[in-house]
């Protein structure tokens, strides 16, 4: 007797085995395809149907090509190079903790169809990969997101790593904050948000969010903090912080020195290029960039005897603090052995 319900299923079946089997290399046959559809469905049809099907998919805009060796799906949601890319950033994101890893590793390889599966199998071990396990994260993210749409604030506890390597609460008392936008930096992903009383951004790493709720009371007006009269443009906010300090950018010059041959390539990394490069006679390059001052005191350390700021003064004198205060801990150090 027939089966109703699968052949009203056909072309749906005969899609997911274009997509699943098929590509430019891997063409199928109708034959090959009525034999997919009797062992994975359980459904018995003729040559005709699924040429009608075929048919009947390229007109609602499915791009599959046909020759004299068989059919196959042409075009895909992703390319290989863009699942790969895709699968590579979940691998080295620290916030998705190794069950969701795989999870969404799955989907993705899901995408490409059985030979990109086997092409990208040798990309899922997890063993050697550093993972955190807030298992809390996709889901504050999608509250995060709820809020943000709806304008509302939301209360939650944000930790710091202890001793024992887990999240402990940095205080006792829940936080209420303004929500505004979540943004990726450096690895991590960060809530731009406010506390009532203050002017100034705040930007806390989600994965350190716990015990996450939605009130039902209005945030204030992004425009009322400093600095977002404009509202928040995330790609100068991306630019301007290499690290993720409240602060407010100014204009920063800097040299370089000691034979520093790479730093237009970090510079531009850091910063993207909306940045001005001049070449001195000695070799080196001046550069003036807008970023903030905290977060520039930390950079400059990082690049060592390579940078030199020129101004504004204010952060040339943090810098020499900073560095005085490093020499003393390494005599200290020095003079207790």
């Amino acid at each position: 007797m027939e089966n109703y319900e699968p052949k009203k299923l056909l072309i749906l079946r005969i899609l997911d085995i274009l997509t699943e089997y098929s590509d430019c290399e891997h063409k199928l046959r109708q034959n090959d395809i009525i034999s997919l559809l009797r062992r994975k469905y359980g459904i018995e049809c003729e040559r005709k149907a699924v040429a009608r099907n075929i048919e009947f998919l390229e007109q609602a805009g499915y791009d599959i090509v046909s020759d004299g060796a068989g059919v196959y799906l042409a075009g895909r949601k992703f390319e290989a190079g863009e699942l790969r890319f895709l699968i590579d950033a979940v691998l080295a994101n620290r916030n998705i903790c190794k069950l969701h890893t795989k999870e969404l590793i799955k989907k993705l390889t899901e995408e490409g169809g059985k030979y990109f599966k086997n092409y990208a199998r040798h990309v899922v071990n997890l063993d050697d990969w550093q993972k955190d396990e807030n298992r809390d994260f996709f889901y504050n993210v999608e509250l995060l997101c709820e809020a943000i749409d709806k304008g509302v604030k939301v209360r939650f506890f944000y930790n710091g790593y202890g001793e024992d390597k887990k999240l402990h609460r940095r205080r006792d008392k829940a936080a209420l904050v303004n929500a505004y936008q979540l943004l990726l930096k450096n690895g991590h992903y960060y809530l731009a948000c406010n506390y009532d009383g203050y002017d100034n951004m705040l930007y806390c790493r989600v994965d350190k969010i716990t015990e996450l709720s939605l009130t039902d009371t209005k945030r204030k007006p992004l425009t009322s903090l400093n600095g977002q009269k404009d509202g928040l443009n995330l790609g100068k906010l991306n630019t301007r912080l290499p690290y993720m300090f409240e602060d407010a950018p100014a204009r920063v010059e800097f040299i370089t020195a000691n034979g520093a041959e790479n730093m237009i390539d970090n510079v531009l990394d850091w910063f993207g290029r909306d940045v001005r490069i001049k070449k001195l006679a000695d070799g080196n390059y001046k550069f003036t960039v807008f970023a903030g001052m905290r977060a520039m005191r930390f950079w400059v350390l990082q690049f060592g005897k390579y940078v030199k700021v020129l101004s504004p003064q204010p952060l040339v004198d943090g810098i020499k603090n900073d560095i005085a205060e490093m020499q003393k801990l390494y005599e200290e150090e020095n003079g207790q052995k």
